[in-house]
């Protein structure tokens, strides 16, 4: 069951799109209230207008449960068609806030077949692989209203950032994390998004 696609349910799908443009995703399908964009290495993104708070939502191929251990939910479907064209951005996965680690890290083994990759014990980060493809981070959040996030790989946080800037995409926040850097932005629908440099050791 590999994870190919991410839908989002958004109230802002035009600025949106262009925010996701920005990151590197290249506009593969524009058909209101829907667009699918395609990214350098990873799922899919697709947009989809929504009223409320954003949703993001991994789909994968194969049957299986609707919702994780914590109530984050799944989704099913046949992978979407090859695209003509591809982006510059690198997903590193959905993040999905849990709030028991080691009992989610095990049900998503059990059920979706997913393996640890990568762990950070100090700050509850950790990244799981599908071996037919695709990535899972699970994050411990203690607030049980805390959103699911869209995290991007970067070869450098800073320079990234500074981008951003040139297209007035200011961070919320920017840290140091012991496996390398973040920084977090917010999609004008209200996204958490991630921006992640790894160090070798962990990438």
């Amino acid at each position: 069951m590999a994870l190919h696609t991410l839908r989002l349910a958004t109230p802002e799908l035009e600025a949106d799109l262009g925010f996701f443009q920005v990151l590197g995703y290249a506009l593969c399908e524009l058909e209101e209230p829907r667009a699918r964009l395609i990214p350098g290495s990873g799922p899919e993104l697709h947009l989809e207008h929504a009223g409320g708070k954003p949703q993001l939502v991994p789909v994968l191929g194969g049957l299986g449960p609707r919702e994780d251990l914590e109530g984050n939910p799944l989704a099913y479907a046949p992978p979407p068609r090859a695209a003509t064209s591809r982006g510059q951005a690198i997903v590193l996965g959905p993040v999905l806030p849990v709030v028991d680690l080691p009992s989610s890290l095990a049900w998503y083994e059990r059920h979706l077949g997913l393996r640890e990759r990568f762990s950070e014990a100090d700050t509850g980060w950790s990244e799981l692989e599908h071996p037919e493809g695709g990535r899972f981070v699970l994050a411990f959040a203690p607030e049980l209203d805390t959103p699911a996030m869209l995290a991007l790989a970067v070869r450098d946080a800073a320079a990234e950032v500074e981008r951003l800037g040139e297209y007035d995409f200011l961070p919320v926040w920017t840290r140091s994390v012991p496996w390398g850097r973040m920084a977090a932005y917010a999609a004008p629908g209200g996204l958490p998004v991630l921006l992640v440099e790894a160090s070798s050791s962990s990438g």
